[in-house]
């Protein structure tokens, strides 16, 4: 059975992200995918300040250790001003040596329709420092790809399909 981890990275409880990020986890474990969750508005956060992994307080490293343990890695990435949240730069700055050649993919959520370009960025970047492979498609939604806090828009959640299967073909 393949391991994921889902990494959610919007602070707002109930956020648009989180309601993608649990979409897909039900999909992701229905399919047979064994599936963790990481929200991180339930993370205690440390700021990142180049000490070593084993200096930050045991959330931080509970999560390293998720992140290690998995094949591949959902960031769920609400879009703040066409890139990252800074909650989930930090993550990465602590955490990321657990990302080495790992499969990661992206869920956007974004205030409007021209953000999801902000997703190419954060796969370089993890290319890059840790030689990590990119798992296609990115599902990516905006307010208007809600209902009563339900995802409602179908090609999202064709794309969270596609996602899954990709990750359960690994």
């Amino acid at each position: 059975m393949k391991q994921v981890t889902i990494l959610q990275s919007s602070l707002r409880e109930g956020s648009h992200t989180a309601v993608v990020c649990r979409e897909f986890e039900v999909r992701a474990s229905a399919s047979g995918l064994e599936v963790s969750y990481i929200d991180l508005s339930h993370v205690e956060m440390e700021f990142c300040d180049g000490r070593k992994l084993e200096d930050y307080n045991e959330s931080l490293q509970e999560v390293h250790a998720s992140l290690a343990s998995s094949e591949a890695i959902i960031f769920g990435m609400p879009v703040y001003q066409y890139s990252m949240s800074g909650v989930l730069k930090n993550i990465l700055d602590v955490c990321g040596s657990a990302l080495q050649d790992k499969h990661i993919g992206v869920i956007l959520n974004a205030g409007g329709p021209n953000c999801y370009m902000a997703a190419q960025d954060l796969f370089n970047a993890m290319q890059y420092e840790y030689t990590t492979t990119s798992i296609m498609p990115t599902p990516y939604t905006s307010w208007t790809d809600f209902k009563d806090w339900k995802l409602v828009n179908e090609k999202a959640m064709s794309k969270l399909d596609e996602l899954v299967e990709k990750i359960s073909s690994l």
